[in-house]
């Protein structure tokens, strides 16, 4: 979904305060937001979610390495690799 520039400017400093609590205090005032932001709260709620602990793990675990593709050409991939090699 394409947001307005006058939703960023409502998003924005929601995003500033809320994004430095840790999950639980981040579940807790996705809770209390008040009823004028309400149709803000999936928007938010999705991005949390992609800020959260299990995605910063899951981000962690990822590595960008350069690859050749069989047509001679490097790509850069991120993803999970075998960490044994």
């Amino acid at each position: 979904m394409k947001r307005s520039a006058a939703q960023y400017a409502v998003l924005s400093p929601l995003l500033d305060e809320v994004l430095p609590l840790d999950d639980a205090a981040r579940a807790t005032w996705l809770a209390r937001l008040p009823e004028e932001y309400a149709s803000y709260r999936p928007a938010l709620d999705r991005i949390l979610g992609i800020d959260g602990v299990t995605s910063q793990r899951k981000l962690n675990s990822l590595e960008l390495r350069l690859r050749s593709c069989s047509r001679g050409v490097s790509v850069l991939v991120l993803a999970e690799f075998d960490r044994r090699r």
